[in-house]
């Protein structure tokens, strides 16, 4: 399990976000960064950014997955070398 004990220090760093629902193969994944907003009273807000690149048929745009405390622990106990892995159950798009 990673060392992070204050939240904050998750801000900015990459996560690799791969979907379940891929049956490519190999399967893909994209890049994401991790997002942290600060709250008055109450614990902050954790998500992951993703930007989705231009396609033929799709304009860029961004998804923001926001995390619950299981997610959380989830994305955690997945660091290595400071980088994270996170596995949605969902479509990219």
């Amino acid at each position: 399990m990673s060392a992070v004990t204050d939240l904050r220090q998750l801000r900015g760093r990459s996560v690799l976000v791969r979907s379940t629902r891929d049956r490519r193969n190999p399967p893909t994944a994209l890049r994401g960064s991790i997002e942290v907003h600060e709250n008055a009273d109450a614990a902050p807000d954790v998500s992951i950014a993703v930007e989705f690149p231009q396609m033929f048929h799709s304009q860029a745009h961004h998804r923001t997955l926001p995390l619950d405390h299981a997610a959380i622990a989830r994305l955690l106990a997945t660091e290595y070398n400071g980088a994270f892995e996170f596995t949605i159950d969902d479509e990219w798009a």
